[in-house]
């Protein structure tokens, strides 16, 4: 696809977010019971467009030399595996953008499969980018054979996960080299903590990792962090009483 095509898929005629509504709003803490509706809101059929919409104008910014910086931490790990043409499978690929943003900057083609909880996502990306492979699918329960990839690129999915232990579980299990867990929120004295939030207008989890548990995590599950890439502020320390992070992490199969 070329820029030209991507930017109108992208932009659709509209350079403003439909409705008015911003990315994310409503941050609350949760103690004690989780509403079961907050595990749902990413199949909420209007939220792909929404999303979707929402990032044209960083997909713009990127061809116009100027990519945010989890475009740039998420190539930067890719490149730092040092493979040259790897099959890359992202869980929580929303509509499929970084199918276009990797080979953008790293400069060559790659292989791509996407997988989304929500089937709307699946049938935009798949309209937005036919080159691609996609598939709807459970990021705890993901249904690719033992070792079916290169990378196994966790999209800024995991922050969206209750089961998050059994995410990264089967992220090792379906990767046979390398792991990228991509754009999580951490913190560094606090447990791991549990919001709820509107993403996109509609009600969903928000997980902040407390950073040595989720390493240590990763590492029961044969995955050792190999580099660390920051990505853009992210901070919510008004709601947390401590900063907060977002960072990207290349874990090595071990």
């Amino acid at each position: 696809m070329s820029m030209r095509q991507t930017l109108e898929c992208w932009i659709g005629g509209r350079r403003h977010h439909p409705h008015g509504v911003p990315v994310s709003y409503g941050y609350e803490l949760v103690e004690g019971e989780i509403p079961t509706e907050l595990s749902q809101g990413w199949r909420d059929p209007s939220v792909p467009e929404r999303q979707h919409l929402a990032f044209a104008p960083l997909i713009r910014q990127m061809f116009e030399g100027q990519p945010r910086e989890d475009f740039v931490a998420l190539a930067s790990a890719v490149n730092t595996t040092g493979l040259s043409d790897p099959l890359i499978i992202e869980v929580g690929c929303g509509s499929g953008w970084n199918s276009e943003v990797l080979p953008h900057l790293l400069g060559r083609s790659v292989r791509y499969i996407g997988l989304d909880c929500s089937a709307a996502m699946i049938a935009l990306g798949s309209g937005c980018y036919p080159s691609a492979q996609f598939v709807v699918g459970d990021a705890t329960a993901l249904p690719f054979i033992e070792g079916a990839c290169d990378i196994l690129l966790s999209g800024t999915v995991l922050m969206h996960l209750l089961g998050y232990r059994q995410a990264i579980r089967e992220c090792r299990r379906v990767t046979r080299k390398w792991s990228i867990l991509h754009g999580v929120p951490v913190v560094q004295n606090r447990s791991t903590a549990v919001l709820k939030k509107f993403a996109y207008g509609s009600p969903v989890v928000e997980l902040v990792f407390n950073e040595q548990e989720l390493l240590q995590l990763a590492g029961s599950n044969g995955m050792k962090v190999h580099r660390v890439f920051e990505s853009f502020p992210y901070d919510l320390a008004d709601i947390l009483g401590e900063p907060t992070f977002n960072r990207t992490y290349l874990c090595k199969i071990m």
